[in-house]
């Protein structure tokens, strides 16, 4: 006997989309953190205004942060694979909250680099179990609009972390430190009294059919990760979206501080930038629901180079500021889609080491970032380093228009 057609709907999957409450207790921890996550983008303006540091100093300073991240990431993957999502998140926020204080009190630069290569060694402990939690907790089809969701709530966190910059960095950039290792402390401890207890895996709601056989070891999660032939395109554009994410991200305080701007000037661009994104997860839920993932990319690629080419030319505040709304609701777009991806391909006990190798590509970024600052700003003009990142990601979209046509849901048309 054929089914019903009330069974036969009953069936299909509901378009609407709903978050367990786990998750956003999760999505509350990282926002309390994020109240305070402005100050690393201030750090190049800190050795700059408050130590006299010169450009190779500052570029050293910052890419020898962005080198620790790397076996951060690596640590944040073992260990919430192997030892859990609550106690590897934990680590990562004091861990942090520490450096951020060795980075407040340096009295010299070589005490700032020590913090900062410090502040790289625990800055990624959390993103692995973060993003392994909420692709454990939410079915595969539903992950894009979860890591949007975390995307966007992190930018209304964001919203208030500018104004807190804004207001906090009249008083001395080295509060900015202060305030970011307070956040991480309140996150940690939230994380700790909120978030049970368990391994890796023990959340698991849904597993693909094209998942390997999930691995045990360590040893075993990581070949399987590094060797997953799945992954290798996903990790290589994830590298040029994170290298052009950090441009941005240590870029435009220093951008606005070469413009002759007061550095509360960069607390309220942010602040913007980041209110954007909230319209910018609407947009993006709306246009998953009528297209592919390639068309959601290359509309992403398509916003966030206009944006980063708006930036690159602008002079005035409102400029910048438009510029990085742009690139912000692009960049949702893109950021989100990727870690959905790199979530749904891993098996359900390796979803750590998986997310942590999509997430080298942001210790690379973030070493890569200073050189390119420096070297295209000084050898051409403040705006260059961005005006680059504008055509590398135009040239992934023609290449991604030219490899097909995005599918468009005709029931939706």
């Amino acid at each position: 006997m054929s089914a019903t057609p009330r069974a036969l709907l009953a069936r299909r999957p509901s378009r609407r989309s709903s978050l367990p409450a786990r998750l956003w207790v999760l999505i509350a921890a990282r926002c309390v953190n994020r109240l305070g996550g402005f100050s690393m983008a201030f750090l190049g303006v800190l050795l700059v205004r408050e130590l006299g540091a010169g450009p190779g100093e500052t570029a050293l300073a910052l890419t020898c942060f962005g080198v620790a991240t790397i076996p951060s990431r690596l640590l944040g993957g073992h260990l919430a694979d192997g030892w859990g999502h609550r106690s590897t998140m934990v680590l990562g926020l004091l861990g942090c909250a520490v450096a951020q204080l060795v980075v407040a009190a340096a009295p010299t630069v070589t005490w700032t680099l020590v913090g900062a290569v410090l502040l790289g060694l625990a800055y990624e402990i959390v993103e692995p179990p973060t993003q392994a939690l909420v692709s454990d907790l939410v079915p595969a089809r539903d992950r894009a609009f979860a890591y949007s969701a975390l995307n966007a709530s992190l930018a209304v966190a964001g919203v208030l972390a500018g104004l807190v910059a804004a207001a906090v960095s009249g008083f001395g950039l080295r509060w900015l430190f202060v305030v970011d290792a307070v956040t991480c402390v309140a996150a940690a401890l939230l994380v700790g009294t909120r978030i049970p207890a368990g391994t890796a895996g023990s959340d698991a709601t849904a597993r693909t059919d094209d998942s390997p056989a999930s691995p045990t070891s360590s040893r075993a999660r990581w070949a399987g990760a590094l060797t997953d032939p799945r992954l290798r395109p996903v990790v290589a554009f994830g590298t040029v979206v994170a290298t052009v994410t950090m441009l941005v991200v240590l870029g435009v305080p220093l951008l606005v501080e070469q413009r002759g701007l007061a550095p509360a000037t960069t607390g309220w661009i942010l602040a913007a930038g980041a209110a954007a994104s909230v319209p910018g997860a609407w947009v993006a839920a709306a246009l998953r629901r009528r297209t592919d993932e390639r068309g959601v990319l290359l509309v992403g690629e398509v916003v966030a180079a206009a944006g980063l080419g708006t930036i690159a030319l602008a002079t005035h505040p409102l400029g910048l500021t438009a510029g990085l709304i742009a690139f912000d609701i692009g960049s949702l777009l893109v950021i989100a889609t990727t870690m959905a991806r790199a979530g749904t391909l891993a098996p359900d006990h390796a979803r750590g080491t998986y997310l942590a190798v999509l997430g080298l590509t942001w210790g690379l970024a973030t070493s890569v970032a200073p050189v390119v600052l420096t070297t295209l700003g000084t050898a051409y003009a403040p705006g260059a380093p961005f005006g680059a990142a504008a055509l590398v990601l135009l040239a992934s979209a023609v290449l991604r228009a030219r490899h097909g046509r995005p599918r468009l849901d005709p029931t939706l048309t």
